[in-house]
């Protein structure tokens, strides 16, 4: 996997960190195939806790 996100998760040593860009990754692909989110609060809180890390 070339992608830099993919590069970036990889490269997490922070368990819980890590578990956090796995599930933003997923939530992304399921927003991009479906178009909705069954929890966009939760999205928005783990993409702003990644952003500011």
């Amino acid at each position: 996997p070339d992608h830099v996100l993919v590069k970036r998760t990889a490269d997490t040593e922070d368990e819980a960190q890590f578990k956090e860009w796995v599930e933003l990754l997923l939530d992304q692909a399921l927003f991009a195939e479906r178009g909705t989110l069954e929890d966009p609060n939760q999205f928005i809180r783990r993409m702003n806790q990644l952003l500011v890390s």
